[in-house]
């Protein structure tokens, strides 16, 4: 079965799809699949590569449509005027999701020549245009999502947005405040921008892993590393935007060392061998 579908905007919370086509490919399957990587904020994608969340069905931004056998008769068709309301589009297609966010430039009416057997000028024509890649894919079978980009599918999963998301004012300030760091400069929690603020949540999270000894050598590693963050009282002295990141990325243990020729490094993309 395939059948194209999409959700559109309404006042309820319940999520509602309208049937647009049936019995066509919208989107083909990747053949790179296989070589997904396990999604980590810390992980960036080489070109024409994927994220993937495997057991997608046991979250809870997983939507129940994608949970259930899928029938294109529980649908009604997309009225017209439907059309400047639509969220994102979902093509089912033999037991897979491809989802693909709409904006809101995409749904203003345009000015276009149809190319058929004659040449056609349609003026204030709404157009839908179809991506050559969805932004997410879902196979039922294994129970795995693939994506790209997560901010470009956060409108479509609610809630997943928290896999990478920025610490809070609150968690900002908590953070800067703790035993191991010296602030400097006048250094505070609202001068930390939008990237640190992405690195504090992760490091936050890493830290609440480690036990006190665990701490320790990792301070330790980061002292190795970053000597200019030591204070006098021998904890890390943070008087800017680039020494607190250089401590965060201590924390996630970036740095390293060449066994050849001993070059020290930053590493800017991590993947966990299994």
């Amino acid at each position: 079965m395939k059948c194209l579908i999409a959700k559109i905007k309404n006042r309820s919370r319940t999520i509602t799809y309208r049937k647009i086509i049936s019995d066509k490919t919208i989107y083909n399957k990747p053949n790179n699949l296989k070589a997904a990587v396990a999604y980590n904020p810390a992980t960036l994608l080489d070109e024409d590569t994927w994220y993937k969340i495997e057991n997608f069905s046991t979250m809870e931004y997983c939507q129940e449509i994608m949970k259930s056998e899928f029938s294109s008769v529980d649908y009604d068709r997309l009225d017209k005027r439907e059309i400047e309301i639509i969220d994102y589009l979902c093509s089912y297609q033999e037991g897979i999701f491809y989802f693909q966010n709409i904006s809101k430039s995409n749904l203003q009416p345009k000015n276009w020549i149809h190319m058929g057997d004659d040449y056609e000028y349609v003026e204030g024509g709404k157009v839908i245009n179809i991506n050559k890649n969805a932004d997410a894919i879902y196979v039922q079978e294994s129970d795995v999502l693939y994506f790209t980009n997560l901010s470009k599918i956060t409108g479509i999963f609610k809630g997943i947005s928290e896999l990478y998301r920025e610490a809070t004012d609150e968690e900002t300030a908590s953070f800067l405040n703790n035993s191991f760091i010296e602030l400097a400069n006048d250094f505070s929690a609202s001068n930390v921008k939008t990237a640190n603020r992405k690195r504090i949540a992760l490091a936050v999270d890493v830290l609440s892993k480690f036990n006190s000894n665990e701490k320790k050598k990792v301070f330790k590693y980061i002292n190795e590393y970053c000597p200019n963050l030591k204070s006098q009282n021998g904890s890390f002295s943070i008087g800017s935007e680039e020494e607190l990141k250089q401590l965060l990325w201590g924390i996630e243990q970036r740095y390293y060392t060449t066994p050849v020729g001993k070059e020290k490094r930053l590493a800017n993309s991590i993947i966990t061998l299994n």
